[in-house]
């Protein structure tokens, strides 16, 4: 987004003739005017004001119009969109990687595949295209390549690790019953982590579900029960983990002790979808 003082500036050099320089100011309004429709989430009036862009605007215009339609759930608009956009303009691997969304949330997982490994092909260290392709292959129930492309997905995520890969990783290995691979690679990225950081603790609520998984629940139990003692604060960690205590007392057939995470769940979040498979009122 280009500040007032900026654009004033930037205006003047370019600028050699009144007309032009109003048609500029016009152009770089309508534009600023869909970003911020953007920004607000307001997608409707985003497609609304995208459509008169005038036509010099043509790669923005179909970038614009395949964001919005897709995040109001047209997908068969946004993928005609990207795909105008990929065939006539300068793609970079976000445009793929959208187009490939958009055809995943209509399973048409081939072409969705297909825009994935072109976004490798050019950005090899893109670990949001491997886990994509990841998703594909576990709904495809090939889950040992799923698990393949799920850690070439955390190998390439930068310093930022992204726990949606980690979770699935671990998801895919459990499926398997891969569990000795699971818990080896659970205590590689708890590894990674002081003690003290979120990501550490939510590490280990995830080793927790593995031991849960090859029904060691009361090993589970401790381990969930060790980080909750070192004062959890994220709130998004706290409710797996008293869902993961909730599940395992469940097992254990200790509905009383099952009952007292079902309302700890229910303090931090009356709506969590757990609540629903258990009775204790």
């Amino acid at each position: 987004m280009i500040g007032n003082k900026t654009l004033g500036i930037l205006i003047i050099l370019l600028m050699i003739n009144f007309g032009k320089l109003h048609s500029q100011e016009l152009v770089i309004d309508e534009l600023q005017r869909i970003q911020y429709l953007i920004q607000m989430e307001n997608f409707e009036k985003a497609i609304e004001f995208s459509k008169k862009l005038d036509d010099s605007l043509f790669c923005e215009k179909n970038e614009l119009l395949g964001f919005s339609y897709k995040n109001i759930g047209n997908y068969s608009l946004a993928i005609n969109h990207y795909k105008t956009y990929i065939e006539q303009c300068n793609p970079s691997y976000i445009q793929r990687i959208n187009l490939g969304d958009a055809y995943f949330k209509i399973d048409s997982l081939d072409s969705a595949e297909k825009q994935f490994k072109e976004v490798i092909k050019s950005n090899p260290k893109m670990g949001l295209a491997y886990f994509n392709i990841g998703q594909i292959e576990y709904i495809r129930n090939n889950k040992k390549e799923a698990a393949d492309f799920y850690l070439k997905a955390v190998n390439n995520t930068g310093s930022t690790l992204n726990f949606d890969y980690v979770e699935m990783m671990i998801q895919t290995l459990i499926d398997l019953k891969d569990y000795e691979k699971a818990i080896k690679f659970s205590d590689e990225v708890i590894g990674m982590w002081e003690q003290n950081t979120n990501e550490y603790k939510y590490s280990e609520i995830l080793k927790a579900m593995i031991y849960g998984e090859m029904g060691e629940y009361e090993k589970a139990i401790k381990n969930i029960d060790d980080i909750i003692a070192t004062q959890i604060e994220h709130p998004a960690i706290l409710l797996e983990a008293y869902s993961n205590k909730l599940r395992f007392f469940d097992k254990l057939k200790d509905k009383n002790k099952a009952c007292l995470e079902y309302d700890k769940i229910k303090n931090i979040d009356p709506n969590a979808p757990i609540l629903k498979k258990y009775d204790c009122k």
